[in-house]
């Protein structure tokens, strides 16, 4: 090892992982001074040998490794008992169990021995275990509810300790690996590439990981876009180490026990406690649940740590002012306008955490997409966060667990802040966690949730309990904050024909009249400013100007996916599409360079704006769907949860729920003269991926009725209430009932009292707070007695039903029109 490794090491790499920003992949060279009771673990020679050995043959001149296991796999009885004994150690040495003193972000290993298994034991009997670790093998999903608090260590080729999954060894298990959809894999490159990743006595060259380092030169041409990875072996092979520095690698002469000496020298141990307390002084260390800190410090940044990442970030300010997604670089470093909206919503932040001490509050931002809402929250962050140091951002693409964030709320020593964004997904678990703090004396915590008006108007309902704020409403863009912004773009450099020459009130104006001249979209309205196009215009010719077909098809998920608020990691991408996460990634910096960005911090795909992302999808997607990209991208879906997992809403579920969607489907995706054709094939094929999840039948169902098939309607809502007896479900079940008693000229009673039944048990159970169920019940009640007046019951009901809603839901404006229908055709 030379000085500069030496430096190296201690230097940038100790720092890393005194941060947990490391991720491990370890080859032979990590656990070959390893002991089974027959000896010291083989090589690829020496396993040779004993394979050879063990059927009474002696090799040849030309005899490889994987000809010998092909020959063992099929002469020995018990082949895979015998090559499980082969790498099955008892024990291993301190520096071995050292690596769980420390947390890292992932460990991978090629090796198929026991050393890690043995080495995690090790260090939990002592007690010095740094976080939770969980061991999957390479044929293992990622599922969250497997994954959810701990840290995964993952045998890419097998595991000795699960001989019936058998191992990658020779050509043909690379051949066989490489047709499957290998989760793990697929995550191991997404992570090479986007740096961080320290290969410990792997030389890279098995087969699956040959395409990693040949494609990477193409897809990252720049050196300074090369993301920073680091490789260790002993006396590299010098062509291999300067083809290896080409494609973006650190390259270190030593061995990995001299590795791990000098960099545990370098670093003391850590726990994940210890890590999250670094970055938030406020969490109590007595009784820290390590799960629970596993848990939250992958799902949520810190706001601190957010901003001074960004501070030492570089690029282009002014690209703000045209569309980019308001990231903290653009707020650290002021490329956004101080609007009046941004300051009031800090004044209403700093209000409720001065008025309140304890309990737990929720703060809805809401407005349209491009209204401002994540540039005003961030700033009023940025000014809030030297005088509130516990503040984090959830990760979107992160499952939650409710009792988790208790367990860590819990914990918090003085007041926090808690942001969410596109928060009506996570509305059931905020409301978890504020009853179990109910009464309970925690310093204050408030949850600032941003969401489009729309979907928090469908779900704000869910948010109960706490202390009781209104949502922060972002309204329309006053003349104040539109000078703001004018004056910005002078400051930025940005001068206009015909716009920068105008005094500062004109130019407030006239973007004031591109506000309302593209209704409420101030994204649209500066883009035609600053660039002199027509923004629809111009995102039309963007997305046409993609021409490969697999390019486009990557375009179209990650937009359906951006529009619709929800994140899309480059594995799942790749997963979706049935291919490499290189072929994703050279599509992006080809076809799609400038369409689409990828972050390297996130693992994340995107649209440069979730504005622009709606473009494409009402523009270009919308009516022009595909059932084959559809049908993958749900077969991918489908195995990367289970119902078990639901309760986390993980991603994958997430997305599912949205594009098994009827509404979707049937209503923008495909094309209108093909839509009930293309939806019903999709439906078809996802019973057979999704038939035990309730959601999946509910939208089978709702097609089925809009379509006019009732009885296969009543059909999937009664499998679907069969699995999960859901509010949803049981009024559309309750609905069609009463359709198709309308329908039938009112002949079968029994369809009449079910579907009545089905409603009323909904009205009775949610009461005072959701006119839904009652305004149904009046306005089928009233059709069923127009249709037959002699229907005593359904008369005293609808008169029982009315009087309630005029008791109750005055302010709501749909039970108030069937109210009013019911008085003109029955009177007072």
């Amino acid at each position: 090892m030379n000085v500069d490794d030496l430096a190296l090491i201690r230097g940038q790499l100790a720092s890393l992982l005194g941060r947990g920003e490391l991720s491990l992949l370890l080859g032979a060279g990590f656990s070959l001074a390893n002991c089974t009771k027959s000896g010291r673990l083989p090589n690829s020679q020496g396993l040779r040998d004993l394979i050879l050995d063990a059927c009474g043959k002696k090799p040849g001149p030309k005899t490889a490794l994987k000809d010998a296991y092909t020959f063992g796999r099929r002469e020995l009885p018990e082949f895979d008992k015998f090559l499980a004994s082969v790498f099955t150690v008892e024990s291993v040495p301190h520096w071995q169990e050292a690596i769980f003193y420390y947390v890292w972000n992932r460990i991978y290993t090629t090796n198929i021995d026991n050393v890690l298994d043995v080495a995690y034991e090790q260090a939990r009997r002592v007690g010095k275990a740094s976080a939770e670790y969980t061991f999957f093998n390479y044929t293992d999903p990622g599922l969250l509810s497997d994954t959810i608090g701990t840290v995964p260590v993952v045998t890419i080729h097998g595991t000795c300790s699960r001989l019936k999954d058998g191992f990658i060894f020779s050509d043909i298990e690379y051949g066989v690996a490489a047709t499957k959809i290998l989760d793990w894999h697929r995550e191991l490159a997404a992570r090479l590439m986007a740096g961080g990743l320290v290969v410990v006595g792997n030389q890279l060259d098995e087969s699956d990981f040959d395409a990693y380092i040949a494609q990477r030169e193409s897809a990252y041409p720049s050196k300074d876009t090369q993301p920073e990875n680091w490789l260790v072996m002993p006396s590299p092979d010098e062509i291999k180490a300067e083809n290896y520095r080409a494609a973006g690698f650190h390259v270190i002469d030593a061995t990995a026990e001299e590795l791990f000496a000098v960099l545990f020298a370098a670093q003391p141990p850590k726990t994940v406690a210890d890590l999250v307390m670094e970055t938030n002084p406020a969490i109590k260390k007595a009784s820290t649940d390590q799960k629970a800190l596993v848990w939250f410090r992958s799902s949520f940044s810190p706001v601190l740590v957010e901003m001074e990442d960004a501070k030492g970030q570089t690029g282009i300010l002014r690209h703000f002012i045209t569309g980019a997604h308001p990231d903290w670089f653009y707020i650290v470093h002021n490329a956004h306008a101080a609007t009046l909206r941004a300051h009031d919503l800090t004044g209403r932040v700093a209000a409720l955490m001065q008025a309140q001490a304890v309990g737990v509050g929720s703060l809805n931002v809401i407005g349209p997409s491009g209204s401002g809402k994540t540039t005003a929250i961030r700033s009023a962050m940025a000014e809030l966060v030297s005088t509130y140091r516990c503040m984090y951002e959830f990760n979107d693409a992160a499952g939650i667990d409710p009792d988790l964030l208790v367990s860590v709320i819990s914990r918090f020593s003085e007041k926090s802040i808690l942001i969410f964004y596109s928060a009506s997904e996570f509305f059931y678990a905020i409301s978890h966690v504020t009853n179990k703090f109910s009464g309970k004396p925690n310093p204050f915590c408030l949850f600032v949730l941003e969401d489009r008006t729309s979907d928090y108007r469908q779900n704000y309902q869910q948010l109960k309990g706490g202390v009781s704020i209104p949502p922060f409403e972002m309204g329309e863009l006053s003349i104040d904050d539109a000078g703001a912004l004018a004056r910005k773009m002078g400051e930025s450099g940005l001068r206009f024909e015909g716009f920068s020459d105008l005094p500062l009130e004109k130019q407030a104006a006239r973007i004031i009249d591109k506000e309302r001249g593209y209704g409420g979209d101030l994204l649209s309205a500066l883009f035609s400013i600053t660039t002199h196009q027509n923004f629809e215009a111009k995102v039309y010719d963007e997305y046409f100007s993609v021409k490969s077909r697999k390019a486009s098809y990557v375009l179209d998920i990650a937009a359906i996916l951006d529009s619709l608020s929800l994140p899309l990691p480059i594995s799942y991408l790749a997963g979706m599409l049935d291919c490499s996460v290189e072929d994703i990634n050279a599509y992006l910096a080809n076809d799609l360079a400038g369409i689409l960005l990828y972050s390297r911090k996130t693992l994340q795909v995107r649209c440069r704006h979730r504005v622009i992302a709606t473009y494409y999808f009402g523009q270009c997607i919308a009516g022009h769907g595909s059932v084959d990209l559809l049908v993958g991208v749900l077969t991918f879906l489908s195995r990367q949860f289970t119902v078990a997992d639901i309760k986390h809403h993980p991603l994958s579920y997430r997305i599912y729920k949205e594009l098994i969607s009827f509404e979707f489907m049937y209503g923008s995706y495909f094309a209108l003269e093909s839509s009930g054709r293309d939806v019903e094939a999709v439906y078809h094929h996802a019973q057979g991926l999704f038939g035990n999840d309730g959601i999946f039948w509910l939208q089978f169902g709702r097609f089925y009725r809009k379509t006019e098939r009732l009885d296969e309607a009543i059909d999937c809502f009664r499998t679907g209430l069969g699995i999960y007896d859901s509010f949803q479900t049981r009024h559309s079940l309750g609905t069609t009932l009463l359709e198709k008693y309308l329908l039938d000229g009112c002949a079968d009673r029994k369809l009449y009292e079910e579907g009545v039944e089905a409603l009323e048990v909904e009205a009775l159970k949610r009461g005072s707070r959701d006119a839904y169920p009652v305004s149904t019940l009046i306005a089928f009640l009233s059709r069923i007695l127009q249709a037959d007046s002699s229907n005593l019951d359904a008369e005293n009901k609808v008169k029982r039903h009315v009087s309630y809603a005029m008791q109750h839901f005055k302010e709501d404006n749909y039970a108030m029109g069937a109210v009013s229908d019911y008085f003109r055709h029955f009177g007072r």
